[in-house]
């Protein structure tokens, strides 16, 4: 039997800006060593929320071999993998795949983004010659349940992101974000969900963290142009938007800063044309969307002239709404996928038993073609009659195998291995088909 495995770190298990030490740089590379590792096929899948490794082997049955291809080429220690990956094969593996392209395991819960990022990372495994048969079909697979997840129940409808909902409020307040200057405080996963939105639009922005390190670490895994954090703050009254998501224990924007940067701002005179871009006027000069938890603005903040905070109540209000109706549907996306899952696993099991059947019809043949052989030399037969003979010995053959191996297809799917072992005793021929099924067991 073909084993599934899979190995996976994500945003669930560590913080987003410390994926970067996960992630394969070169995956042609990572393709190359499959053989290496005793595996048949292999699948590497990587967004700014997770690293995934897929394989298909058939002679390793344990996931954790997979923590061998992270602790070979990025040297990472073998504790800190134990500790940080999360592993699962066989059906496990599978439920997780189908879950993940149904939008079911992301950050934000029926996004779209996902389906397309695992259309990608086949299509670059099939380019390195990683996949064939098992992990391409399972891939493809995936791609259809997580459209058809997507088309039966609305669990993609209504944005549910923080991030989302802040990035529409400030393009609702400033009349579009497009040649603005836009800056991002934050490194974690509330960042990232400012980020993403930010980038499907086309819109630059600057990020910064408390370090420099994690702005960068950020930068290069999800996106925007990193910028140390001093620097960021000296630069505030540039700023048209500002998206704050930290987990600081204080008022990271002050009172005393803002009236400062709105100094700042009426000195040099910026007004609503922006890098050739030109905008309707807006009531502000500068938005806060604060998307900290507790908040990092202080309230005083609020009563400032030209500037506009959004807290995270306002937004967080909307996300529930969304949340709402989003999560009614995620009962039937399951129940899709469980079937699904179920439907998978009998065409596994009946790929399996598929080489069997096929060395099941070459026994025979050769029977057919030894007797009708034998038949012919007996007979004075013109060419014509000989192709009737010989066309009738493979009409006997097909029409005696046909049904029998229907069957043991069927029984192979519903993992029957009784009725495995009678076909086995039944059909001599397959020269130890019960010991072949065993073997792929």
């Amino acid at each position: 039997m073909m084993n599934i495995l899979n190995a996976r770190v994500t945003y669930r298990q560590i913080p987003i800006h410390m994926l970067e030490r996960f992630t394969f740089k070169d995956t042609s590379s990572i393709y190359r060593m499959k053989d290496k590792h005793g595996f048949d096929e292999l699948l590497i899948l990587q967004t700014c929320n997770r690293v995934e490794v897929y394989a298909a082997s058939s002679k390793v049955d344990d996931p954790s071999s997979l923590l061998d291809i992270w602790h070979e080429y990025l040297n990472l220690d073998r504790e800190v993998l134990e500790k940080s990956v999360e592993l699962s094969k066989g059906k496990d593996a599978i439920l997780h795949l189908f879950r993940l392209a149904s939008g079911l395991d992301s950050l934000v819960v029926g996004e779209d983004q996902i389906l397309g990022q695992v259309k990608r990372a086949l299509e670059n495994a099939r380019k390195s010659n990683g996949v064939d048969s098992y992990l391409s079909m399972l891939f493809e697979k995936a791609v259809r349940v997580g459209s058809k997840v997507r088309a039966s129940t609305n669990i993609n409808k209504g944005s549910i992101s923080y991030g989302s909902i802040a990035v529409k409020l400030a393009e609702e307040h400033l009349h579009g974000l497009y040649g603005r200057r836009i800056m991002l405080i934050g490194s974690g996963e509330a960042a990232s969900m400012v980020a993403k939105p930010l980038l499907n639009k086309g819109i630059e922005f600057i990020v910064t963290s408390r370090t420099m390190e994690r702005a960068r670490a950020f930068s290069e895994r999800v996106g925007g142009k990193p910028m140390e954090f001093d620097h960021a703050m000296s630069e505030l009254d540039k700023v048209d938007a500002l998206f704050i998501a930290t987990t600081a224990p204080y008022w990271l924007i002050t009172y005393e800063k803002m009236v400062e940067v709105m100094e700042g701002k009426r000195k040099r005179g910026m007004n609503n044309m922006d890098g050739g871009v030109e905008h309707a006027p807006s009531a502000y000069s500068l938005l806060l969307l604060d998307l900290s938890n507790p908040s990092t603005v202080e309230p005083r903040v609020d009563s400032i002239d030209g500037i506009k905070v959004i807290r995270f109540d306002e937004i967080s209000s909307m996300v529930e709404r969304n949340i709402g109706a989003r999560m009614k549907e995620v009962s039937e996306a399951e129940r899709i996928v469980r079937e699904e899952v179920n439907a998978m696993e009998a065409r596994l099991r009946r790929f399996e038993v598929e080489p069997i059947i096929d060395s099941l019809f070459r026994s025979v043949d050769r029977i057919r073609q030894r007797e009708l052989e034998k038949a012919l030399s007996m007979l004075n037969l013109d060419e014509y009659s000989k192709q009737v003979v010989e066309q009738m010995s493979y009409a006997i053959v097909e029409s005696i195998l046909s049904i029998p191996m229907d069957e043991l297809r069927k029984a192979s799917e519903n993992g029957d291995v009784e009725f495995i072992r009678t076909a086995s005793r039944l059909f001599k021929y397959g020269h130890g088909l019960e010991e072949q099924y065993n073997h792929t067991r």
